[in-house]
């Protein structure tokens, strides 16, 4: 392979100045992506690889195209999302709740006792408890699975996307009926991914205010709760390279950061890693290589003929409504035929790792408050999307004679919490003398007997709620010739069949290409067959 050594001059990945980043320094995090890392090597402070992990290298599952590429199915991301729960019993508890769901699989339980619907299921690493875990969940599914760990092609996506897993079982006179399915998600190409970093929010929402003329697409932007648009992967839930770099050496490699923890074995909660698995350093020089990637490119065929389908194709492209969504340029990122917006994409593209859950129109107010305000909850982000809580109970309605189950969930289709405030800044007022003091605890017990009163600027939102479950980001179609399969899990061998497959939004652009003579229909899969890796 040949790697993309040239100098170029990139941003500064940590809060200190940015500088012209060097060949070594590309070349560094080129041999990083590309190495075979291990557990417990000798001189490194912590557990290296793993426990958990989905392969030893990024270049293991970044390789079609060349290095930094898609993958095929056989290397895709699976978890497993719970659909519904059923408890019967009387007086269940909390605990017994959480007991109860850990005997399905206990990586739904967090240490605190709480249950979420998502659960990762990385392919290596674990105790002999998970790995006879994992075997269990695989082996209830009628696909056929790789080695790599994933299905073993699109056909075998459909199957596994398919096939329920059920779990009911009587215990300690509880009977827990649960219904869950495996998803997944296939590898996505990284290439062109210092350009698409630098597409402003701005331009983002410019796409997403144009949209709301068009009577059968809406998209929004991937609102993160700092505020900012996420711009990387399939739900769009991560802002910048570094950040992405950073989640998936500690999701996908078990390589802990400064930032981010490595997946935990939810069958040995006792085990702790006494460092971290890879420096700063190190993760500037991968995301320094993986912004230093090259854009792919549009190549043209040398006959005549076969150039003029490929120009009919594209302009029957942007007829049929494609290029609404699918935007050629979104500056600097010149032919990424994406708008880095979510769409609702139908029922049929369902995954419990959602989006971003609101809509959020912004306005900035002010506000006088007292100086004590209710502390701050945030949730916590999965690499792939937020799971859902599953909500505890004290004590339960039905039981085991009422023929009602003493305890239900079933994964939501929209959001259902609302916060509509976000605290920007907040100074208190000045005092008798005009002196304005900013806020701190030594303040706030100094003038103990004194009222005081802050003000605040806050941002209000206006959230409205989406289906979240079926949200996807708009795939850049840039390289689309080298990155099959297709779609979010890699269920579509071909082009036509990912077409096929748009629902939701997308509808009404796939049926009127559907109708397209055959000859138009070719026109435009030659088109999309001229954007290669580079």
């Amino acid at each position: 392979m040949r790697f993309p050594f040239a100098a170029v001059t990139l941003l500064a990945l940590l809060p200190i100045n940015s500088w012209a980043v060097s060949p070594q320094m590309i070349a560094g995090g080129a041999q990083l992506f590309t190495q075979n890392w291990e557990s417990h090597r000798p001189g490194t402070s912590g557990d290296g690889l793993g426990p958990l992990f989905n392969a030893t290298s990024c270049a293991t599952c970044h390789q079609q195209g060349g290095i930094g590429g898609g993958g095929d199915a056989s290397f895709n991301a699976n978890s497993i999302g719970i659909d519904t729960i059923e408890v019967y019993g009387d007086r269940l508890t909390s605990p017994m709740l959480a007991s109860l769901v850990s005997q399905f699989h206990p990586g739904f339980v967090g240490s605190d006792s709480s249950v979420i619907n998502v659960l990762p299921l990385p392919h290596q690493g674990g105790t002999e408890k998970m790995q006879e875990l994992h075997g269990m969940m695989t082996r209830s599914i009628a696909a056929e699975f790789d080695d790599a760990g994933g299905p073993s092609g699109a056909a075998e996506v459909r199957v596994a996307n398919g096939s329920p897993i059920l779990f009911d079982q009587t215990l300690n006179g509880y009977r827990i009926r649960i219904s869950a399915r495996m998803y997944g998600r296939n590898t996505t190409a990284l290439f062109g991914s210092g350009l698409i970093d630098q597409v402003p929010d701005s331009l983002i929402a410019r796409q997403a205010q144009r949209q709301k003329q068009h009577p059968e697409i809406s998209g929004r932007p991937s609102t993160l709760e700092d505020g900012r648009f996420g711009k990387f992967g399939w739900r769009a839930n991560i802002a910048s390279v570094m950040e992405f770099t950073d989640i998936a050496c500690a999701n996908e490699m078990g390589l802990q950061t400064r930032r981010t923890k490595q997946a935990s074995d939810a069958t040995n909660r006792d085990y702790q890693n006494p460092s971290s698995d890879i420096t700063d350093e190190q993760i500037q020089m991968l995301t320094h290589f993986i912004k230093a990637l090259p854009a792919p490119r549009q190549e043209l065929p040398y006959d005549s003929l076969a150039v003029a389908a490929v120009q009919r194709g594209s302009t029957l492209f942007e007829q049929v409504g494609c290029g609404v969504c699918h935007v050629r340029d979104m500056a600097p990122a010149s032919g990424i035929y994406s708008d880095l917006l979510l769409h609702d994409m139908g029922r049929e593209s369902i995954d419990l790792s959602h989006a971003e859950p609101y809509i959020v129109n912004r306005e900035l107010v002010t506000k006088e408050v007292e100086v004590t305000p209710p502390p701050l909850m945030r949730t916590s982000v999965s690499y792939s999307g937020r799971a859902s809580s599953v909500p505890l109970i004290s004590e339960s309605g039905g039981g085991a004679g009422s023929g009602r189950p003493a305890f239900s969930f079933r994964a939501p289709q929209s959001p259902t919490t609302l916060a509509s405030f976000r605290l920007i800044d907040s100074k208190l007022n000045p005092d008798m003398h005009g002196n304005s003091v900013a806020i701190s605890k030594s303040v706030i017990n100094r003038n103990a007997t004194q009222a005081l009163v802050r003000t605040e600027l806050r941002e209000r939102m206006d959230l409205q709620p989406t289906n979240f479950n079926q949200e996807w980001r708009t795939a850049p179609l840039w390289g689309v010739r080298d990155s099959a399969p297709y779609w979010h899990d890699g269920r579509a061998d071909t082009i036509l069949e990912a077409i096929a497959m748009h629902d939701g939004e997308a509808a009404g652009t796939r049926d009127r290409f559907l109708q397209l003579s055959y000859e138009d229909r070719q026109n435009v899969l030659a088109f999309l067959d001229s954007l290669v890796a580079p």
